[in-house]
């Protein structure tokens, strides 16, 4: 059986579903498209691909005969399609896994530095991205934040160097990977709405280390359990980050025991993001880059939106948007960065996650106004445990800026690190960090005390 005489199902019409679907295509495989919902939009997109579409998707779609289904990241495992796909025997990927199987049978020297993490895996990829770059070594970075991995496999082969931003989601239907560089940055819980545990959480999280070989690179947090505890089953050499001689000491960041740069002439804040160096700098050396151009990449690099961004200061009051801070651990990381008195902005969507972490944060804040689907939520777990700082409930975001310019001081730091998913009022954290930086320039100036 050739692969002409066999069909694939692609499930979701997202950004990595019609990747996927175009690149079989252009390889002359037959292909059937189908999306849970249903829309103008999804038709015309269903017409423009030229292909036979399913679209308000229902189990029957596997009446036909397809010998393996390609999925998108955000649909849910427990989903009735996959769910019967499963129970039949059909095998469910995921797009990224889908793009791997194509660059190992095309392009089988291609080199990998895949990146996970609960938090930071973007800022890292770029972080790598950034010191290639400065180095001259060519590359190609995809995955979670960025291009689908299928619709850019021409470039992975031309450039032979593939940066992989890879999520749980993406991990969960992947098989034997054998990555040249595997981070782990961290696993802290998040998206149980999407994975039916956090053991299964962790379980996926952990698949970015299998099938290396003793050859190969793999980089795990000393402060980060899960990464710990895996060391013992790695076949790789291994690098624990913040421990030995690739860490912060005295100011410092060392990788391998050289000093790479001190910590005041990054241009980034925050523990968290000199660690997040440290792993860019570890995987760019595996891949021959010299630490002098590492230096030069990590001193040039400029954060991505929504992540510790200074989008103003009006009144003496710094305002911080730090909407990608979509979990709770990420809150904790962005208020050990401050030393001023924060006003922080918390809530959005419910994604069933524990704010206790938090909890022992708090203290340095002047006030925490809780906002959005979940802010009754943390509003009651914050007055239940009689935290020092002020707590006010708002309805959403609007009323948060607001209340926060009440509240805030000449030398204070409004920080919105919401450390929920925004979807209760925005279609992501990048709308949701644009809405705040829009509400923020609005807002009036604080008349000075007569």
């Amino acid at each position: 059986m050739t692969h002409r005489d066999r069909k694939t199902l692609i499930y979701g019409l997202g950004e990595s579903g019609v990747a996927a679907a175009r690149t079989l295509m252009d390889r002359g495989e037959e292909v059937v498209v189908a999306d849970s919902n249903d829309s103008e939009h999804l038709r015309n997109l269903v017409l423009e691909l030229g292909v036979e579409g399913w679209l308000g998707a229902s189990p029957e779609v596997l009446n036909e005969d397809f010998y393996r289904i390609v999925t998108s990241p955000g649909i849910r495992p427990h989903n009735a399609v996959l769910a019967a796909a499963e129970s039949r025997g059909i095998p469910v990927l995921s797009e990224v896994a889908l793009g791997l199987s194509l660059l190992k049978a095309e392009a089988p020297g291609t080199r990998i530095a895949a990146v996970t993490g609960t938090n930071g895996k973007t800022t890292v990829a770029d972080m790598i991205r950034t010191i290639l770059e400065e180095a001259g070594v060519p590359h190609i970075v995809a995955g979670n934040s960025w291009r689908a991995l299928s619709s850019c496999l021409d470039g992975v082969r031309e450039a032979g160097l593939l940066v992989l931003e890879i999520s749980s989601f993406m991990l969960h239907y992947l098989e034997e990977p054998g990555f040249d560089v595997a981070a782990l940055l961290n696993v802290r819980p998040d998206h149980l709405n999407w994975h039916s545990s956090f053991e299964e959480y962790v379980s996926d999280k952990l698949r970015i280390f299998d099938w290396q070989n003793p050859e190969d690179l793999a980089l795990v947090s000393a402060t980060d359990p899960v990464g710990q505890n895996a060391i013992g089953r790695l076949r790789a050499e291994t690098i624990v980050v913040g421990k030995a001689e690739t860490l912060v000491k005295g100011g410092r960041l060392f990788l391998q025991g050289r000093e790479i740069a001190a910590a005041e002439e990054l241009p980034f804040l925050g523990t968290h993001n000199y660690e997040n160096a440290l792993f860019a700098a570890a995987a760019a050396e595996r891949f021959g880059v010299r630490l002098e151009d590492i230096r030069k990449g990590l001193l040039n690099y400029a954060a991505k939106p929504h992540r510790m961004q200074v989008v103003a200061e009006r009144g003496g009051v710094i305002y911080v948007d730090d909407s990608k801070a979509t979990n709770p651990a990420a809150v904790v990381a962005s208020l050990e960065s401050f030393e001023e008195p924060t006003v922080l902005i918390l809530g959005g969507s419910e994604k069933e996650t524990d704010f206790a972490e938090v909890l022992p944060l708090l203290s340095r804040c002047r006030c925490v106004v809780c906002q959005g689907e979940a802010g009754p939520k943390i509003f009651e777990l914050l007055k239940k445990n009689e935290i020092l700082a002020e707590v006010r409930l708002v309805p959403d975001l609007a009323s948060s800026v607001a209340e926060a310019r009440k509240v805030a001081l000449p030398g204070d730091v409004v920080l919105l690190s919401p450390g929920c998913a925004s979807f209760d009022q925005f279609a992501g954290y990048a709308e949701r960090g644009k809405a705040f930086a829009g509400l923020v320039a609005r807002e009036p100036v604080r008349e000075a005390a007569s």
